[in-house]
C-alpha cells in the first residue's frame, strides 16, 4: 500500500536589515537572495528537515527583490 498526497504554500519572506559592523556587504546579500540561494536553502532545509526521504521538494521562485533606503528619523 501507498499513501500519496500533496502540500503546496506560499512563503513570503520580508527582510528588514539594519546595516551592522561585520555585515555582509549588500550586494552579497541581495545576490544570495535574488540570485536564487535562498531558493536553494529552503528547498534543501525542508527536504532534511521535514520530508527526509518520504517525497521530493521543490521550490519555484515568484519573485525576488532586496534594495537600499535611506532610514528616516522618527
Amino acid at each position: 500500500m501507498r499513501y500519496k498526497g500533496k502540500y503546496v504554500a506560499l512563503i513570503e519572506i520580508d527582510f528588514d536589515i539594519e546595516k551592522s559592523k561585520g555585515m555582509l556587504p549588500f550586494e552579497e546579500i541581495k545576490k544570495n537572495v535574488v540570485g536564487g540561494n535562498l531558493t536553494n536553502d529552503i528547498r534543501y532545509l525542508i527536504r532534511d528537515e521535514i520530508v527526509d526521504d518520504y517525497g521530493n521538494v521543490t521550490v519555484t521562485q515568484q519573485y525576488a527583490d532586496m534594495y537600499e533606503i535611506e532610514r528616516r528619523e522618527e
